[in-house]
């Protein structure tokens, strides 16, 4: 059982780059599947190869993926220099001065400049010639985004074992209670009839038959057998590994439906009182759903 809420992240440097790359990847709950890809405008093209890395990945949920990227920590001294880059880069100014006899004076003034320069210049390398440290870091944020699913994953499912526990002890108090419901229609209505000084002939054909149409209005016996059923199946679902979050909501609605009907069919108030506090707390459970996978 995995939750649909997660977050992870992860990050990586490439060679010769003074940047700082980072992968995130966070969900939420959702109905339906909708997972979005952010990526730097100059790796537009990334985007169809992370969408194949993550493959089978996402069932439902929305989901959005980030490359961030982030300027290097600066040293303690707060300064610091692309010595691949200014090397290059003072080479071909030299070419260029010397061709054109123009003097060239290297002083710390004018390396702190170039320096900042190529700072506000400074352009992503090809992807593809690093694909493979790329990958890794984002099946690294993967990995720790499906860790906090798994994990929060097995909190609801303790959560969920617990509240089952109690849903089946009302189901069964209910059972035990709703045996007697026709007896205590007949002492009710017999009790009405003495109270009216009513002569009563308890073989009487009309009385009889009124205990007989209580007794069939009032068989919540079969919503009592789909209820346990539904409930044996929740239970099963608890223990799946596959994706059960719809399947969830499902019985959820079908526990709703068959207490309702058995709450419109009693008027024994201790059944009542069960079936309002099993509502509230499949209510619960329900709630809870709405985040499983």
């Amino acid at each position: 059982m995995k939750s649909m809420t997660g977050y992870g992240s992860s990050t990586f440097e490439l060679p010769a780059c003074p940047l700082l790359f980072e992968f995130t990847i966070q969900s939420v709950n959702r109905k339906n599947l909708d997972y979005q890809i952010y990526v730097p405008q100059e790796w537009s093209d990334l985007e169809p190869k992370i969408s194949e890395w993550t493959k089978d990945q996402f069932i439902r949920g929305r989901v959005m993926i980030h490359l961030k990227i982030n300027k290097k920590k600066q040293k303690e001294n707060g300064f610091s220099l692309n010595n691949t880059l200014l090397d290059q880069s003072i080479e071909d100014l030299s070419d260029f001065c010397n061709q054109r006899n123009i003097p060239l004076d290297l002083n710390p003034s004018l390396i702190i400049k170039l320096n900042q320069l190529l700072k506000d210049q400074e352009a992503l390398p090809s992807w593809q010639e690093t694909e493979s440290v790329i990958k890794d870091a984002f099946c690294e944020a993967l990995n720790h985004w499906q860790t906090m699913r798994m994990t929060e994953g097995e909190a609801l499912k303790n959560d969920f074992d617990q509240r089952m526990g109690s849903l089946e002890k009302l189901v069964e108090s209910v059972e035990a209670l709703a045996t007697s419901a026709s007896i205590d229609f007949s002492k009710k209505l017999i009790d009405r009839l003495n109270s009216m000084n009513l002569e009563i002939d308890l073989e009487d054909d009309r009385v009889l038959k009124e205990i007989a149409l209580f007794a069939d209005r009032s068989d919540v016996s079969e919503e009592i057998t789909r209820l346990k059923s539904h409930i044996d199946q929740f239970k099963h679902f608890i223990a799946s590994p596959e994706s059960i979050g719809r399947k969830m909501d499902f019985l959820c609605i079908e526990m709703f439906r068959e207490m309702n009907t058995i709450s419109s069919k009693t008027q024994q108030i201790e059944v009542t009182k069960n079936i309002i506090e099993g509502k509230n707390e499949l209510e619960r459970i329900r709630e809870q759903v709405q985040n499983i996978e």
